[in-house]
């Protein structure tokens, strides 16, 4: 692994970037926003000179080829576009074909595996929230995707009449006394309800608990409500970029 390592998750509609240094993420160097934000975060007189850039990406081919043009211009590198595998690290990779796997949720399950062991869940809550599961061999064996809470809340607000609000309110799983509480009620019954559900089949493969990892952008919004034992991990994607 290069000393210095320029680490990118480049999604739909926003880049996150850290820096990791002799293998270990600096959290203090971290990033996010449009292709122009990460341009200018690194175009002189930023002291920065990686040796190695490393690319997960979901974006199209258009805007890789940007950032691709904006590395070779300004440290003559080409970044390092990574993919997921049929293994990784500890992980061995459930789809028949990898490569349809998502590399930003392969990544996060092999970074998930390498930082807190297994067995384990990852939770991992965006636009679209996924679940995933490896038990204590390192098999992965496969996952959830369904609608993350923002995604939950807009589409009830285009929908329905329903005056829905953009973030969720304190909820708890419990009925709601107004129709704002109801609908954060549900918003996170529903996400908590996928957790519960997802935990209960992948434990019968298993011979003792899973850890349960959170990350993802909407996970703040959701921990000060969960009342079960967790780990607040937001470097999964960069941490499995670093897993050989």
């Amino acid at each position: 692994m290069s000393e210095t390592a320029l680490l990118i998750d480049h999604g739909n509609t926003r880049i996150k970037w850290v820096l990791a240094r002799a293998g270990q993420v600096d959290a203090n160097t971290a990033g996010s926003g449009s292709l122009e934000d990460f341009m200018r975060r690194f175009q002189p007189p930023a002291v920065i000179g990686p040796d190695t850039v490393m690319l997960s990406s979901v974006a199209g081919s258009g805007q890789v080829a940007e950032l691709e043009k904006f590395c070779a211009s300004r440290w003559g590198l080409a970044p390092w576009k990574l993919a997921s595998l049929p293994s990784q690290g500890e992980v061995t990779n459930a789809y028949d074909d990898p490569s349809k796997l998502g590399v930003d949720r392969w990544l996060a399950i092999v970074g998930a595996v390498a930082h807190h062991g297994k067995p384990i869940v990852v939770w991992d809550l965006g636009t679209a929230a996924t679940l995933d599961a490896v038990d204590e061999k390192g098999q992965h064996l496969g996952g959830m995707i369904y609608p993350g809470p923002a995604t939950m809340l807009k589409a009830l607000r285009n929908e329905t009449l329903l005056q829905a609000p953009r973030q969720m309110d304190q909820a708890n799983s419990g009925p709601g006394r107004t129709t704002r509480e109801c609908i954060s009620n549900g918003v996170f019954a529903a996400q908590l309800g996928a957790l519960n559900q997802f935990v209960r089949d992948v434990a019968r493969s298993m011979f003792t608990p899973p850890t349960i990892v959170v990350t993802g952008g909407a996970a703040p919004e959701l921990l000060p409500m969960l009342d079960f034992e967790h780990i607040h991990d937001p470097w999964l994607v960069f941490r499995g970029m670093l897993v050989e």
